[in-house]
């Protein structure tokens, strides 16, 4: 299936506007015709199920919601992020330029994606805002204003980040990508672009999690000058050098919480 355009992306999330609509007017329905404040089962099998017909129109337009995102996110474009400095394989990820009001923005968001080169550690970025933000049903976390590094991940053996630019609906993007000649353990690493927790299970079976707070560098020299910031020119895939163009970008330097609602400016 060819990759989406804004206008299919666009009326993807129009008519999930208008499931999610559907949906919250059958529940409501439902749960009020029954006039009971116990436990309502979803299951058809549990005591506590009831059916009606609100009920079917809830769970017929929860079908819809669910088949509209799993399309969203199947022909999202795979965006080449910049490539490894180690073994030099373009690292693909999905990603939505047309605008923070995609679901990829979502800060639950776990999309499957390509197969990255064993060197890939994980996928940051900034988003430097130029237009309005479409009105959205979620919060955003697209990350600062300008580009950054964690100096934590910096201090991991090797560890190597590469920043490159991507256009965006009224914004510019930089994705910033770490490597490292041999993967950290899993706990060491932290949340990917857009998402508040890093989950993770350890290779023991462990499970643990970590906020995406971090202590961020936006003074990109000394990590330029270390070697542990490589960066792509924008519109290009291959790694720059000489002078980079992005240490005098004006955006934010802080991490941007964008509120669900109603359009924000620019």
């Amino acid at each position: 299936m060819n990759a989406l355009t804004k206008p299919q992306r666009d009326a993807l999330l129009s008519r999930h506007r208008r499931a999610r609509a559907a949906y919250e007017q059958g529940m409501d329905l439902h749960v009020g015709a029954l006039d009971q404040p116990g436990e309502i089962g979803i299951d058809e099998e549990s005591r506590a199920y009831v059916d009606s017909a609100a009920y079917r129109q809830a769970r017929g337009a929860h079908a819809e919601m669910v088949a509209v995102e799993d399309e969203y996110f199947r022909r999202l474009p795979r965006v080449p992020m910049g490539p490894c400095p180690f073994c030099g394989q373009l690292l693909h990820r999905s990603f939505d330029p047309f605008g923070l009001d995609g679901f990829w923005w979502r800060s639950d968001t776990q999309p499957d994606e390509p197969k990255a080169c064993p060197h890939f550690c994980v996928l940051l970025g900034a988003v430097e805002l130029t237009g309005p933000v479409p009105a959205r049903d979620f919060e955003v976390r697209p990350g600062p204003g300008a580009p950054f590094v964690v100096p934590r991940l910096l201090q991991q053996p090797g560890m190597t980040a590469v920043l490159s630019q991507l256009p965006m609906e009224g914004a510019t993007a930089y994705p910033i990508a770490y490597f490292a000649p041999r993967r950290p353990p899993v706990q060491a690493l932290t949340a990917a672009w857009g998402r508040t927790n890093h989950v993770y299970t350890t290779q023991l079976g462990v499970h643990g999690w970590r906020s995406a707070d971090e202590v961020l560098a936006f003074d990109l020299g000394p990590f330029l000058a270390s070697g542990q910031l490589r960066w792509c020119g924008p519109g290009s895939t291959q790694l720059g050098a000489g002078e980079c163009p992005y240490q005098s970008t004006t955006g934010a330097r802080a991490p941007q919480l964008i509120a669900a609602g109603e359009v924000n400016g620019g």
